[in-house]
This record gives C-alpha cells, structure tokens and sequence, in this order.
C-alpha cells in the first residue's frame, strides 16, 4: 500500500505538465497586468546602469498583488542587462520574515557577495565591512530587496546603516527597495529613516477579476497539460479571488489545489466543481499563512481575540458562544496579551488602524455597532477558527 501511494508520486500526470508555474514563488517571462509598475520600477533602477545611485524604492500593497514578483522580474531583467553589458550590477534579495535583524541582514548581503566563504560568529560591522570593500573594490552597484521589512526589527538602524555606507563609497553604491503588505507600516517610520527608504514609493493595486482571470490563462498554459483545465474553471478561480481582496496567490493556489483534487479523483480534467472542491481548504490555508506574515502588533491583536472567542467571553446575544466581541473589549484583551509577551502595547488610535487592516485582508469582520453602544464601538467576529489561529500564533517570538 505504501508503494502505491509512492508510485503515484513519480508517475506521469495526467493533469501537469509543470506544477511549479502555480507557484508564488514563481517568477513567469511575462507579468499581466503589472506592465505600468514593471515601467516605473525599470525607470527608477535605470540610472545605475550609467553609474548613478538610483532613488532607494518603498513598495507596498495588499498581499499577493505582484509586489515581490514585479521586484524579482525587473531586477533580473536589469542584471541580464548589465551582464550582457559588463556593467557590476549585483541584487540581494532578502525576506525580512527569517533575516528578521540588522546582523541576519548583513550577513545575507555578504554571502551573496562571497559565496562558499563562511561569516559564521564574526562581528556585523567586520562582516559589514568586507561587504564595503567588496562593492568598492569591484565598483559594484548594488540593490539590496528588504522583503516584508515591516518583521525586521531596528529596521531605522538597518536602513541607516546601509545608506549611509555610499557615503564611504569612492567606487559602487548600495540602494534599497522595502516591500511590505502592511498599508501604514511608513508612516510608524521615525522621520529618518521614511525620507531615506521612501524617495520613491509605489502602491500597487489589487486585482479585478479579469485581470486575475488573465494571469491563471497565461500560468494555466505552463502547469497544464493542454485541455486538462476547464476555461470555466479558470473564471470561477478568478471570481474567488477576486473577493478575496483580488489575491493572485490565492487564485494560483486555488488552481493548484483544484488540480490536484482532480488528479486523486482519477479525471483528466479540471472543472468547476474541482475549484469549488478546493475553495474552502485554501481559503483557510491562505489565511493562516497571512497570519503568519502580519506585524507583530498585529498578531497580537489577533492572538487576543481569539483566546476571548476561544474563551467564549464574547458578547453571547450578538453572536452565537460568544464568537463576537466588541472593539472596546478587545483593546483591554489586547493590551493586556501585549504585556503579558513583553511588548509595549500601541495607541488606540494605531488599534483602530490594525483593526481595519485585519478586517481589510478578511481575517476579521469589523462593522459598526448600532443602538446601545457608545462612540465609535465595532462588533468583531473571527473568520477563522480561533483553535487554528491560537496554534499559528501562540508561543509567537517578541521583539
């Protein structure tokens, strides 16, 4: 029995040519819909293929509207560039989610910059200066990727430091691009550090369904063998993820997971039923790893409210066990979880903005509370089962 479950694994899909091209992490030749960033960010980096300092770029937006995979197209088709050229061009892409310190930071830099070469226990500021002496020596221009940098902690330090290294920099030049999800993540900036990474910032909007519906056609073509997928089932996805905030990740996931749903049931094609088959697991698969990549502040926000769901202290009349709470009621759980980990809880004003956040990406429903309560009072429900939630977060690291 075990032989048969590994010997479905290697043998040819009737549904696949390439499963891979469903992935986030895949970087495709093409990018609809992002032609207009794709220019902009092009135009920006372009000055350092004649030797100047390009503006250091600030890149946000919802979850998965193309902002990591706008930087990693542009950026390779630059270093393509310049190689053909033999201009030094050299980029660092870093997610700040595992190279979440100023000395994991560094220490990524330099082992792209001297591969095979061990840094182990030296001091950042040694290691931070063979990096210097790298980029001098050989003139090298070079574009360092601080992806979800709103998890790097002392991102003013990290940000600092790198910046003002062109200062001791006869030769070459060190510029930064800071993506984040987190729609207000600048402007909890010290003034400093959002002059100095923000010179050039981009919003990239979420995706309609037409759109989305355009870029499941154009990867369907690669993880596909030709007529496995339904074009209806290609449609219903992008619908779905429209709603999801116009999510791509979510679209290419929920095509993944349809695919494979198909594949176990034995058909040699994808349908409709198959994507309605794989909304409701992916949608909680989705969700859980957002959770995962929030700001801290913000998942301690959510690790309050549902130990309160979980705890069924909830406002009973509103919601059925409790699953409701009132904003109030959750703020006082959410200062109260925040000292408990260590962590200076925030102002109500900046909880406000974290519940809107979290409503925004779906986690949460937040309306507004009608006869009975007082001022600004919002009724919160979890759109995901509190258990699920407590494990993703409990036992969370603090800064």
């Amino acid at each position: 029995m075990i032989e048969d479950v590994f010997r479905a694994h290697i043998a040819p899909s009737r549904i696949f040519s390439n499963r891979d091209a469903l992935s986030p992490h895949y970087v495709p030749e093409s990018l609809p819909n992002r032609e207009e960033q794709i220019a902009e960010l092009s135009k920006t980096l372009a000055p350092v293929l004649s030797g100047r300092k390009p503006e250091n770029v600030f890149i946000y937006g919802k979850p998965g509207v193309g902002k990591t995979a706008v930087t990693k197209y542009v950026l390779r088709k630059l270093e393509d560039f310049a190689r053909e050229h033999g201009i030094p061009v050299r980029s660092v892409y870093i997610n700040c989610r595992i190279h979440d310190s100023r000395h994991r930071v560094i220490l990524k830099v330099a082992e792209a910059l001297f591969p095979g070469e061990s840094f182990l226990g030296l001091a950042t500021t040694y290691i931070f200066d063979r990096v210097l002496e790298k980029v001098r020596e050989g003139g090298i221009r070079l574009i360092v990727v601080l992806d979800e940098i709103d998890r790097l902690k002392g991102v003013a330090e990290v940000v600092y430091m790198l910046n003002r290294a062109n200062d001791e920099l006869e030769r070459g030049s060190i510029s930064l691009i800071g993506i984040s999800n987190n729609l207000t993540f600048k402007d909890a900036l010290d003034p400093g550090t959002k002059s100095t990474l923000c010179q050039k910032e981009m919003i990239f909007p979420p995706y309609n369904a037409e759109e989305l519906r355009r870029i499941l056609e154009e990867r369907a073509k690669i993880a596909f063998r030709e007529g496995a997928v339904d074009p209806s089932a290609i449609a219903l996805a992008a619908a779905y993820a429209a709603k999801q905030s116009g999510d791509a990740r979510f679209a290419l996931a929920l095509l993944l997971r349809a695919g494979e749903i198909a594949e176990e049931e034995g058909t040699e094609r994808v349908t409709e039923v198959h994507v309605r088959k794989a909304r409701e697991r992916v949608e909680e698969d989705i969700i859980l790893d957002m959770i995962r990549a929030l700001p801290q502040q913000e998942q301690i926000v959510l690790l309050a409210l549902a130990r309160l769901v979980a705890a069924r202290r909830g406002i009973r009349k509103l919601g059925e066990d409790g699953s409701v709470v009132t904003s109030g009621e959750l703020f006082d759980a959410y200062v109260k979880t925040a000292r408990e980990l260590g962590v200076s809880p925030v102002s109500d004003r900046w909880f406000r903005e974290y519940i809107s956040d979290l409503d925004m990406y779906g986690i949460i429903r937040a309306t507004q509370a009608g006869k009975g309560f007082r001022g600004n009072t919002r009724i919160i429900r979890l759109n995901v089962p509190a258990e699920k939630v407590l494990k993703v977060l409990e036992g969370m690291e603090t800064g």
